[in-house]
C-alpha cells in the first residue's frame, strides 16, 4: 500500500510539473515582450516607424488556415496542455484505446491503436510473439496499431496462452484484452474461416493466407520453388496493386551459406479465386507437399555438395542463364558463385544464417510526431492520384513515401549490391544446414560454362558429376614415346609444382608446353586427353575471346589465368601463332599484345599447352619460355587405320565395317581431323538409309568430301 500511494505521488507530482512547465512556456518567452527604452536606454528617443522599436515581440502558431502557411498569433493557444496519456488517470489503466475520427463511410469513429500498459499483458504478449522481433516488454507502453493483423495470425495462441495464466489478475487482463481485440476482428475472423472452408480467397483478404514465417510455394521457370515467407505488404504504385510477398531462400556467396531476400507479387484480381490457383500460396495448401519437400530436399543436397569446396567442375545439360537470356547448352562447366561475383556486376547479398534472421518484425513503438515539410522550389504540375481507401480486413497500404519501389527483374536468386562482411553467423559447413531446411536451397547456382565461354546462373537440377575418360590419354594415335615424355611432365609438375620456382619469389611455377605439326594430327586431342587424366578443368581459349585491342587482351587474359589457376585448369591456346607472332618494327598493336602474353604467363602458375601448325611464326620471345616442344608428324598409315577403327569403336550405334575394310582405308591420306568427318558424315547417309555403316557409305562421304583418293 505504501508502494502504491508513492506511485501515485509520484505521478501526481510529475503531471504537475509537466503542466508547469506548459504553462510557463509561453512566460518564458514572454520575458523577452520588453520594451529596451524603460531598461538601460531610457534616453533613447522612441521611434514608432516600422522595425524602428528596440524591442522584440512573441509570436505563436495557431489555428492552420493554409495547407502550405502557418498562421502566427499573438496569443498562446488556449489548448496548450500536457497528453492525456500522462494523466495519472490514465495511467492506471491496464490498456488504454485509442479512436480516430473515421474519413471514410461508416462509423464515425474507429479504432486508431491499443497502448499496453499492464505488466501482465506484457508478460503474456512476449510468450505470444516470442517467434517476432521488435518487442520489449520492458518498456513502459508497447503500441499496436490496427488492423492487428499479427494478432489475427497469432489469435489461438493467445488464446492458448490467456487460459493457461494462473495469476487471476494476469488473467483477466488477458481476457480483456482478447474482448477489445474480438470486437475489431470478429468479422476478419468470420469471413476469413468462411475463405477457408470454400478453399478459395479474395484480394482483400490475401494477407490472412500468409502468415509470418510459414513456407510459401510456387512453380517458377518450371520448377518447384518454396521459400520461407517474412511478411506480406499491400503495395500501389504506378505498375498497379499487389501483395507483395518479402520471402528467403538459402543461397551460398562463395564464401558462406546464409538467407537471400526475395520479392514475390500477387496483382489485383477480381472476386474469388481458388488458393492453390494462386502463383504462390501456403505449401501447405499443396495437395503433393510431402513428394515436394523430398524432391526439393534432394536438390538441397546436390546444392550444399556443390558449394562445399571453392569450385566444382561438373557437367551440364540445360538452359542456362546469361543476363536476360536463356540458352541451351551441353558440356562441363565450374560452379564457383565467388569467382561469378568477382568477374560480373551480379552477385549475392546474403543475411546471418540464423534462427533470428527470418523473424518477422512488429514495430510497438509510438511513432513521434514528425512534420511533413513540403521541399524547396515549386509544386509540381498535375493532381496528385489518392490512395483508395482500406478495403475491409486488409491493412492499409504503406504511404507512398515508405512504398518500396517496384524492383528490376534480375535473374532468380540474383541481387546487386556488395559483398557482406564475413562473420560467424555465416558458414560453410555442410551440418549448419539442418536436414529441415534443405528445401529451401535454392535452385539456381553461379559460375563458368566452358561451351559458350561466359559467366551464367545454372539451375542446379541439370548439375551432374562428370562421367572421365580415363582412357583417353591412352588412346591417342601418337607414338609411345611422345606419350611417355608428356606423361613424365605433366605429372612431375602437379606432384612437385611448389619445387619448381624462379629466383622471384611466385615467377616460372608454372609449365607450358608448344605442340607444333601439321593439322588434325592430335595436337588438341593431347590437351584434351591430359585434362582427362588428371580430372581437371579444360579451359580452351581463343583469339575471338581475347580481344582484338592490347586492353581487351590483357582484361580478359586476366580473367582467364586467375580463373584457371584457381581451378587448377589445363590452360590451351589453339593457333597461339595468331596472338603470339614475331613482333615488327611497324605494328605496334600486335607487339603490345605479345608483351602482355610474355608479362602475365611468367607469373601464371598453371598448366598451358600451345598448339601451332606454323611454330617458326612465333616470336623469339616467347619460344624461350617454352619449357617443351613436341614436333607431330603427319600421320601414317598405322596410325591412320588406327584411328579408324577407334571411330568404328566408339560408334554409338554397330557397324558394317570389318578389318579388310581399315586395311583399305589406311591408304587413304587423310588427317585425324578429316577422318572424323567423313565418319560422322557416313553414319548421317547410313542412318537416313536405315542400315548398319558398312565401306559403302565411307566411300561415298570420301567421294563427295575429296578429302582423299579412294580406290575400293
Amino acid at each position: 500500500m505504501e508502494s502504491s500511494a508513492m506511485d501515485t505521488t509520484l505521478i501526481e507530482d510529475r503531471h504537475k510539473d509537466l503542466q508547469g512547465s506548459m504553462e510557463t512556456v509561453g512566460a518564458d518567452w514572454s520575458e523577452l515582450d520588453v520594451d529596451a527604452s524603460t531598461t538601460e536606454d531610457e534616453g533613447i528617443a522612441k521611434d514608432d516607424h516600422n522595425g524602428q522599436h528596440c524591442g522584440v515581440k512573441t509570436l505563436f502558431e495557431g489555428e492552420t488556415t493554409c495547407t502550405c502557411c502557418i498562421n502566427w498569433v499573438d496569443e498562446m493557444p488556449k489548448d496548450l496542455r500536457p497528453s492525456a496519456e500522462e494523466e495519472s488517470e490514465n495511467r492506471r489503466h491496464a490498456l488504454l484505446i485509442r479512436l480516430r475520427r473515421n474519413h471514410n463511410d461508416g462509423k464515425p469513429m474507429v479504432l486508431h491503436s491499443i497502448v499496453i500498459q499492464s505488466s501482465y499483458l506484457k508478460s503474456i504478449l512476449g510468450q505470444v510473439f516470442q517467434e517476432y522481433s521488435g518487442i520489449t516488454i520492458t518498456l513502459k507502453k508497447l503500441v499496436f496499431r490496427a488492423p492487428f493483423d499479427c494478432f489475427f495470425h497469432e489469435w489461438h495462441r493467445l488464446e492458448k496462452i490467456v487460459r493457461e495464466v494462473e495469476d487471476p489478475i494476469g488473467r483477466s487482463h488477458g481476457r480483456l484484452l482478447q474482448k477489445v481485440l474480438r470486437s475489431e476482428l470478429r468479422e476478419t475472423i468470420s469471413l476469413s474461416n468462411d475463405l477457408n472452408r470454400n478453399g478459395v480467397i479474395t484480394y482483400d483478404y490475401l494477407w490472412t493466407i500468409f502468415k509470418p514465417g510459414v513456407d510459401v510455394y510456387t512453380f517458377e521457370d518450371g520448377y518447384d520453388r518454396i521459400y520461407r515467407l517474412q511478411r506480406a505488404t499491400y503495395v500501389s504504385n504506378i505498375s498497379g496493386e499487389f501483395l507483395q510477398l518479402t520471402v528467403h531462400e538459402i543461397s551460398c556467396d562463395g564464401d558462406r551459406f546464409g538467407y537471400q531476400p526475395k520479392l514475390i507479387h500477387i496483382y489485383k484480381f477480381s472476386g474469388t479465386k481458388e488458393v492453390q490457383d494462386l502463383d504462390v500460396f501456403p505449401a501447405s495448401c499443396h495437395p503433393r507437399l510431402e513428394e515436394v519437400k523430398n524432391s526439393l530436399r534432394q536438390r538441397g543436397e546436390m546444392f550444399k555438395n556443390v558449394h562445399l569446396k571453392s569450385y566444382f567442375y561438373g557437367a551440364y545439360k540445360g538452359t542456362v542463364m546469361d543476363g536476360h537470356n536463356n540458352r541451351n547448352v551441353d558440356g562441363r562447366i565450374v560452379v564457383d558463385p565467388l569467382s561469378h561475383a568477382d568477374f560480373t556486376t551480379s552477385h549475392v547479398n546474403l543475411m546471418p544464417f540464423d534462427s533470428s534472421s527470418l523473424k518477422p518484425e512488429i514495430d510497438v513503438s509510438d511513432q513521434p510526431h514528425h512534420p511533413v515539410q513540403a521541399p524547396p522550389g515549386p509544386r509540381p504540375r498535375g493532381r496528385r492520384v489518392p490512395q483508395p481507401p482500406p478495403y475491409p480486413g486488409r491493412p492499409p497500404a504503406p504511404p507512398p513515401q515508405m512504398m518500396p519501389p517496384n524492383p528490376p527483374p534480375p535473374p532468380p536468386g540474383m541481387a546487386v549490391g556488395s559483398h557482406p562482411k564475413r562473420g560467424s553467423k555465416y558458414s560453410r559447413k555442410p551440418e549448419d544446414i539442418p536436414d529441415n531446411l534443405l528445401h529451401l536451397c535454392s535452385a539456381y547456382v553461379r559460375g563458368y560454362c566452358f561451351k559458350i565461354k561466359k559467366w551464367v546462373i545454372f539451375h542446379i537440377d541439370h548439375v551432374r558429376e562428370i562421367q572421365w575418360h580415363d582412357d583417353a590419354f591412352d588412346s591417342l594415335v601418337l607414338q609411345d614415346k611422345y606419350k611417355k615424355i608428356i606423361k613424365a611432365f605433366v605429372e612431375s609438375h602437379v606432384e612437385h609444382k611448389d619445387q619448381f620456382d624462379d629466383f622471384i619469389e611466385g615467377k616460372g611455377q608454372g609449365i607450358t608446353m608448344l605442340l607444333e605439326g601439321p593439322p588434325g594430327v592430335g595436337k588438341t586431342l593431347t590437351a584434351e586427353a591430359v585434362s582427362e587424366r588428371l580430372r581437371r578443368p579444360l579451359y580452351a581459349m581463343g583469339a575471338g575471346e581475347l580481344g582484338a585491342t592490347p586492353e581487351a587482351v590483357e582484361e580478359n587474359l586476366e580473367m582467364i589465368l586467375e580463373a584457371a589457376a584457381k581451378w587448377d585448369a589445363v590452360l590451351l591456346l589453339d593457333e597461339c601463332d595468331v596472338l603470339l607472332a614475331q613482333r615488327t618494327s611497324n605494328d605496334l598493336g600486335r607487339n603490345s599484345i605479345v608483351a602482355i602474353f610474355l608479362r602475365l604467363l611468367e607469373y601464371y602458375r598453371g598448366m598451358l599447352f600451345l598448339t601451332t601448325n606454323r611454330a617458326e611464326a612465333i616470336d623469339p620471345a616467347f619460344q624461350s619460355r617454352v619449357h617443351l616442344t613436341i614436333h607431330y608428324p603427319r600421320l601414317d598409315a598405322a596410325a591412320r587405320r588406327q584411328v579408324w577403327a577407334r571411330f568404328d569403336a566408339t560408334a554409338h550405334r554397330p557397324t558394317a565395317l570389318r578389318a579388310p575394310d581399315f586395311d583399305a582405308l589406311q591408304d587413304v591420306v587423310v588427317n585425324g581431323r578429316e577422318i572424323k568427318n567423313v565418319f560422322k558424315t557416313a553414319q548421317l547417309l547410313a542412318s537416313h538409309e536405315k542400315k548398319l555403316l558398312a565401306i559403302e557409305h565411307i566411300h561415298t562421304a570420301l567421294s563427295v568430301s575429296r578429302v582423299g583418293a579412294f580406290d575400293p
